[in-house]
This record gives structure tokens, C-alpha cells and sequence, in this order.
């Protein structure tokens, strides 16, 4: 599946990346936003997905991704997606995703993600998840002290 990632710069054409290895390895800058390959500005990739509620479909707006897995050459790759309400406005919601790439095992390039898939959480609830996960002993208060240094 191609990606198309909108530039803020309305100037500049949409730019393409042939997959989601293409687009996590190639179409990111350092911090993990996504730019545009002409201008290296902030881009971003709307979506739209029908609900099953009916009315208005939801239309979140990928701006970046940031990979949770350290190893490139594992074939499953869990990530984040960075994800606003509109192209420009605050990026504050976290949809959690994976690929999995059997290619070169004869396999396939698999996404998982869609709405019914992996949830998207906003700040507040990462804030939540995270403070239940100390509550538990699954995260150190130390890990936490440390991510202020």
C-alpha cells in the first residue's frame, strides 16, 4: 500500500512512499515527523475511515511515527503513529501499530492497524496507561526519574 504525505506547504505537491518500510525508513526526519521529500518541510498523511455509529467518518491526520523496536532487521516491527485532528494542529494522540516483513522468507509485507485493530490513545490515556503500568511494578518510578534527565 503507497502512502501519500501532504506537505505544509501548500506550495509543494503530495510526495509518495511505496509502502510502510519505505515510509518509516525513508520519509521521517530525526525526531520521527514526517516530511516532504521536495522541501523537507512537516508533512503529514490524512486518513478516513467510516464508523459503524454512522455520521461524520473519523479523519485523524498522521504526522510521524516512532519505532518501539530497536532492531531493524526483525521482522516484526511495532510503532507508534503520531496523530493530530488536523494537519497543522496539535499532535497529541498515539496510534499503536506493527508491520511484519516475511518478504525475504518468501512471506509477505504485512500493516496491522485499522479501526477495530491496535487502539489510538490520546496523552491523557498514555499518562494513564503508563501510571497503571508503575502501579503494577511493570515501570520502575526510576525509569521515570530518568526520562527527566
Amino acid at each position: 500500500m503507497a502512502w501519500e504525505i501532504r506537505c505544509n506547504n501548500p506550495q509543494c505537491s503530495p510526495t509518495w512512499a511505496s509502502n510502510i518500510v519505505d515510509l518509516l525508513n525513508n520519509h521521517r526526519n530525526n525526531e520521527g515527523w514526517f516530511i516532504c521529500e521536495k522541501c523537507t518541510r512537516e508533512g503529514y498523511i490524512p486518513k478516513e475511515f467510516k464508523v459503524q455509529e454512522g455520521g461524520d467518518p473519523w479523519t485523524p491526520n498522521l504526522r510521524g511515527a516512532i519505532r518501539l523496536e530497536d532492531d531493524l532487521e526483525e521482522p516484526y516491527q511495532p510503532f507508534v503513529f503520531i496523530v493530530s485532528e488536523e494537519p497543522n494542529g496539535l499532535a497529541n494522540n498515539a496510534w499503536f501499530s506493527y508491520y511484519k516483513d516475511l518478504r525475504s522468507e518468501g512471506g509477505r509485507l504485512k500493516l496491522g492497524y485499522s479501526p477495530g485493530g491496535p487502539p489510538v490513545l490520546n496523552s491523557d490515556q498514555i499518562i494513564t496507561l503508563v501510571k497503571k503500568m508503575v502501579e503494577l511494578g511493570c515501570i520502575s518510578k526510576t525509569q521515570l526519574e530518568e526520562l527527566s534527565r
